[in-house]
């Protein structure tokens, strides 16, 4: 049992993304109750942006959060989710997919769901939103990493990606979380999201094998987390922008 532990972490990729892995616990979140956590923990947090903001559902989670919060959305014009959009806010803007028509730190939060892997520059895109976010201000994220392609999706990010992409930005990236599974993804595409397997979307059928494996060979946290991300649809990040 030892020798296989010894092989995961002599793996190229634990090697370099190591240091992002939480020793907290190896439970799957959601970008929203993620989010919930982070500003309770930083209550300073009062003007967000949703970068790609679609429907601009994510208004309504940052009022229930602090009903004080200065929220504001932008997304390009031609998105399948903004055609859906009902709401009518003079606090979201359009843009042209890289250059954000916002003043140089002018954020304290910028929050990002599911957005990146439709973004055509997204190195460009992440070198803007490092520019209006605030000296020590947080960006939280999700993006796709084992999802099949979706409502026009470009790049997939690997769990290596968000590091390359994030720090060659500038930021600082503090950490890597699994969300939900690709075994789900990959079921909900291949039924179409079918009402009939409902039931069945709540489970994590990978991340249950890992967790196993993580059991049976006394693994650590960190150790846990680096098996569901190498096999998670979906990612969750928080990066900062550095005081200096």
């Amino acid at each position: 049992m030892p020798n296989v532990r010894d092989r995961i972490i002599r793996q190229e990729i634990y090697k370099a993304v190591r240091d992002y892995l939480p020793e907290d616990h190896a439970r799957p979140q959601s970008l929203p109750d993620y989010t919930a956590e982070r500003c309770a923990l930083s209550p300073a947090l009062k003007k967000v942006l949703d970068l790609g903001c679609g429907e601009g559902s994510s208004m309504d989670l940052f009022q229930r959060l602090d009903p004080d919060t200065d929220w504001h959305g932008v997304d390009i014009e031609d998105s399948p989710e903004v055609k859906q959009r009902i709401r009518q806010s003079d606090r979201i803007a359009s843009f042209n997919g890289v250059d954000l028509p916002y003043p140089d730190q002018y954020f304290d939060l910028i929050f990002c769901r599911q957005v990146l892997e439709h973004a055509r520059h997204p190195d460009r895109l992440m070198t803007d939103a490092f520019r209006v976010l605030k000296t020590g201000g947080i960006f939280l994220g999700s993006v796709s990493y084992l999802e099949p392609y979706h409502s026009y999706s470009i790049f997939n990010f690997t769990p290596y990606g968000i590091v390359r992409v994030f720090e060659d930005a500038g930021f600082k990236l503090v950490e890597i979380r699994p969300e939900i599974d690709a075994s789900l993804m990959i079921l909900r595409q291949l039924f179409n999201r079918s009402r009939l397997l409902s039931p069945v979307w709540r489970h994590n059928f990978f991340y249950g094998i890992t967790d196993l494996i993580g059991y049976l060979l006394g693994l650590e946290p960190r150790l846990r987390n680096f098996l569901k991300i190498q096999f998670s649809g979906h990612l969750i990040f928080l990066a900062r922008r550095p005081e200096s």
